[in-house]
């Protein structure tokens, strides 16, 4: 059937317009001040006969940095990466000395489907914000690539 208003969504999840590269997001993370050990990965997984990915995107704050300005600002870095619709979600890792639990200053700044552990100071560098939330808040995937100038707000 015709689409003429082009309404319909594209039959690959990979490779889309808009957004940003790998390479371009890895750059803009390596840029942020008060950052250190970046990195972002695109992984995926198989389960049964479906395949699905995820967006880790890592790094080291100082301790002054602004934790949930920071939080949002990588997750919205890892849903503009354009590779492969991250359909299980962006997972946000950040080391701080001292480490407070990364998936509670997530919930207290509104990702109430975070998810995350405590029990051991490695996991509570990581929250794992779901598809879902992470699309109700940025919207459609790829998403807008996020400005430097959105940290220093």
């Amino acid at each position: 059937m015709d689409d003429p208003a082009g309404t319909a969504k594209p039959s690959s999840s990979s490779g889309r317009d808009g957004g940003q590269s790998v390479a371009q997001a890895k750059a803009q993370l390596k840029s942020i001040t008060g950052l250190s050990a970046t990195s972002i990965e695109v992984d995926e997984t198989v389960s049964g006969l479906n395949k699905h990915h995820q967006v880790l995107v890592k790094a080291t704050a100082d301790a002054s940095a602004d934790l949930p300005a920071l939080i949002d600002h990588l997750a919205q870095l890892g849903w503009s990466v354009n590779q492969d619709e991250p359909d299980t979600g962006v997972y946000v890792r950040l080391q701080v000395s001292p480490q407070p639990v990364i998936g509670d200053i997530a919930k207290q700044n509104g990702w109430k489907d975070a998810a995350y552990s405590t029990s051991t100071d490695r996991l509570k560098q990581l929250v794992l914000l779901p598809e879902a939330s992470v699309r109700a808040r940025f919207g459609a995937w790829p998403g807008p690539v996020p400005s430097a100038s959105d940290l220093s707000k």
